[in-house]
């Protein structure tokens, strides 16, 4: 099985302006009166993200894990023993001034030794994200809503905070699909604290996947972006989890795992820009 960067969630600004969901069956329904309201809140939250100045920097570190050259065989997944390991970190930069934004790198260590690599590209061999602190625009802005339909979940809580489960499916096939998912919702403030990307709407997922089936092998992809950083009213990314998992004939083995962690945020503009 080749190793190629193939699996990719991709939260980026102008992207995820394309499309989203929203379900409006059985409108005078109690549950549909209450979903209708949480996506008038969210797609309110979702226009100060896009209407605010922001400049901040954080430390983005990622730990990967790969199997080297696993093979499919006999009604088990041969997994061999070894495996890759690499970590990175880099000091993450996002400028957003009007509809202008700069997203940079600069790599300070890898594998335990120190960088100094500017406008550095993400190395992760089987994941990456991008400007994930626009991921909730793309399935919850206002203009979007007609290309969704969305169904209210079950309630849970993230860290002692309630939320509203939200799932997000677009009504067709889009040819520059957006990523899309579940998403938490918080009840105070309906700002997003989790979402939990759809394994189909990864990039490249399809066709991914027809190479799989000759060979009688199912995938499991699980993706996760959590929001628990908090700034005059903006969430911003604070850890990603990437499982990459093969069945095979009944059995299950996880060929990769990627976590992205943003720690030590550095906050030098977040203002709202109100549009007359």
């Amino acid at each position: 099985m080749k190793k190629q960067k193939i699996l990719v969630s991709v939260f980026i600004f102008i992207v995820f302006s394309s499309q989203i969901y929203s379900q409006r069956a059985n409108s005078n329904s109690t549950n549909q009166v209450e979903l209708e309201t949480i996506l008038k809140k969210c797609a309110e939250y979702c226009n100060k993200i896009e209407n605010s100045a922001l400049y901040f920097v954080c430390s983005e570190r990622i730990k990967e894990e790969i199997v080297i050259n696993p093979e499919f065989e006999l009604g088990t997944i041969k997994v061999f023993a070894e495996k890759e390991r690499n970590e990175y970190v880099y000091d993450y930069q996002l400028i957003k001034k009007g509809n202008d934004i700069k997203e940079s790198r600069t790599l300070v260590e890898e594998n335990g030794e120190k960088k100094k690599e500017k406008d550095a590209p993400l190395k992760t061999k089987r994941f990456f994200s991008l400007r994930s602190v626009f991921g909730p625009v793309g399935l919850l802005r206002k203009e979007f809503q007609e290309s969704y339909d969305y169904k209210l979940s079950k309630e849970d809580k993230i860290e002692g905070r309630k939320a509203y489960v939200i799932e997000a499916i677009p009504k067709k096939s889009l040819e520059e699909k957006p990523n899309y998912g579940k998403l938490w919702v918080d009840k105070e403030d309906f700002s997003v604290l989790k979402i939990e990307i759809a394994q189909d709407s990864l990039v490249d997922y399809e066709s991914y996947v027809e190479e799989l089936k000759k060979k009688g092998v199912r995938p499991v992809f699980t993706t996760v972006h959590y929001y628990r950083i908090e700034k005059k009213g903006i969430r911003f990314p604070s850890k990603t989890v990437f499982m990459e998992v093969y069945s095979y004939m009944g059995k299950r083995s996880q060929l990769s795992r990627t976590v992205v962690e943003y720690t030590d945020y550095k906050f030098f503009t977040v203002e709202y820009e109100v549009k007359y």
